[in-house]
């Protein structure tokens, strides 16, 4: 079998989406002839639940930016002779080993990138007068910029990559996959791939300078773009997790190879459903009286909103096109702001907010639903994203109905799969909140029309187009 050393910051998060798809990707991975060797590290406050995976895990130490820093202080005042002797070899060995980082900031002093920076804020550095200036906190902002270059877990590149090389010095190691966030991923793998010149993917669960949700300052944006091209100019190739995302990343990277590679559900997540299923649980009685729409997740302080939702009900049941008291939606997980919603549309009483509970009580809720909702940001910025829940709601094959913004990957994907209606207007909800209440009304239930393979949506399935593009790249 042939072996892959995986670089993964994200990986014992159990509870985090990010952890999700490279979990499975080790869990998976040996099924199409590839062995992982996971460099992940060792946070201390994370357990380490790996109890479903095969592979093997390498823990590295961590510092993370605060230890360091207290770490050199500490260094630079000793108190014997002992300390001064670590402090000067300590200076010695930073002052032998010039950082990319000082190189490129001497740089950019003489570019002129630098001196259209100064001239644009020449005028408001006059107005400067006192420490309580909001230019003087951009100041220290723009040294936290600094600090975090390129990210804040930049002080685990080393133990990482020391860890890394041993192991290609005492095994044949035949390929790399670095996955970011955070960006220090692809840097350690970079010098990997400088090390030994193996197949090598870089994995950007989220992009890095086309991100639409990062923002820097003028000098940090000049030297990560830089750094962006510089670390991925030996990439054998890059892999988005949406297609829209993939031809956002080209524009900068227009030589790269750049392949989406969607995300998916873990079929054993759902093992237990389908035990359930199997004995007709008494948990799973019929509730056909009722149309049961279940939101669970997080609304992010009011970003991802449902007032369409309450309002297409509102007015629908004014014109007399359906009764509300038929209609029954719960939510589970953060409830700020719902309850004032539903008073506000005259709906408490078909609002049921559940609060948070466990996954495993939520996707049997959810299986006892006639739809699932998906609610998402209606906003430019979401359009390259794909939540991971959709996912989940393929393993469910239940209706879904889906509220964000107009076009995007998340639109492209719902329509593409025929499984639910994706909205962005009160009209467009009124009008797929009908079809599905008279469908309801007529047959007792909504039904899922798409014939789509939910297989393809697997985790496993995403594993196999690693694998397949990892074969590739060594031919």
């Amino acid at each position: 079998m042939k072996k892959v050393i995986l670089i993964a910051f994200y990986f014992n998060q159990v509870n985090e989406i990010a952890s999700k798809r490279l979990r499975a990707l080790a869990k998976y991975l040996p099924q199409f002839g590839w062995e992982p060797i996971v460099i992940v590290p060792d946070l201390g406050f994370i357990p380490k639940e790996n109890d479903d995976l095969n592979c093997r895990i390498i823990y590295t130490e961590y510092e993370d930016m605060f230890s360091h820093f207290s770490n050199k202080f500490k260094k630079s005042k000793p108190t014997d002779s002992n300390d001064c002797l670590d402090s000067k070899e300590s200076e010695e060995s930073e002052e032998s080993e010039e950082s990319e980082e000082s190189k490129e900031f001497k740089e950019f002093k003489e570019s002129k990138e630098s001196k259209e920076f100064i001239e644009f804020n020449d005028d408001k550095l006059k107005d400067s007068t006192s420490y309580s200036n909001p230019i003087v906190s951009k100041a220290i902002s723009i040294a936290g910029e600094v600090f975090a270059y390129p990210d804040g877990m930049k002080y685990w590149h080393e133990s990482a990559f020391k860890e890394a090389s041993k192991i290609m010095d005492e095994e044949e190691i035949d390929a790399i996959i670095s996955s970011s966030w955070p960006i220090t991923c692809h840097t350690i793998a970079k010098d990997l791939k400088e090390k030994q010149d193996i197949a090598w993917i870089a994995d950007l669960r989220d992009l890095w300078n086309l991100n639409p949700y990062v923002s820097h300052t003028y000098v940090r944006n000049y030297f990560e773009k830089r750094l962006e091209l510089k670390t991925f100019e030996n990439a054998d190739a890059l892999t988005t997790t949406t297609s829209l995302a993939a031809e956002t990343l080209a524009t900068l990277h227009p030589m790269s190879k750049i392949v989406p590679i969607l995300s998916g559900y873990d079929k054993d997540d759902f093992k237990f459903l389908e035990e359930l299923v199997s004995k007709k649980d008494d948990s799973f009685s019929d509730f056909s009286e009722k149309l049961k729409f279940i939101y669970a997740g997080s609304l992010y302080g009011g970003k991802r909103d449902p007032n369409y939702l309450f309002e297409a009900i509102r007015q629908l049941e004014d014109e007399n096109k359906l009764d509300a008291s038929k209609i029954s939606i719960e939510f589970y997980g953060d409830s700020i702001g719902l309850e004032e919603i539903a008073k506000r549309y005259g709906l408490l009483d078909i609002v049921h907010i559940g609060g948070k509970i466990a996954h495993e009580e939520v996707l049997k809720k959810q299986l006892n639903s006639d739809v699932l909702l998906l609610i998402s940001w209606d906003d430019e910025k979401e359009k390259m994203f794909i939540p991971g829940k959709i996912y989940e709601y393929f393993a469910l094959k239940k209706p879904v109905l889906s509220i964000g913004h107009k076009e995007g990957s998340l639109k492209d994907l719902i329509e593409e799969t025929k499984v639910g209606y994706h909205v962005s207007s009160l009209e467009s909800t009124k009008k797929a909140l009908l079809d599905i209440y008279n469908e309801f009304i007529e047959k007792g239930a909504v039904e899922l029309s798409s014939d789509i393979n939910i297989e393809d949506y697997s985790m496993e399935n995403m594993a196999k187009k690693f694998a397949d593009l990892l074969n590739e790249l060594e031919n």
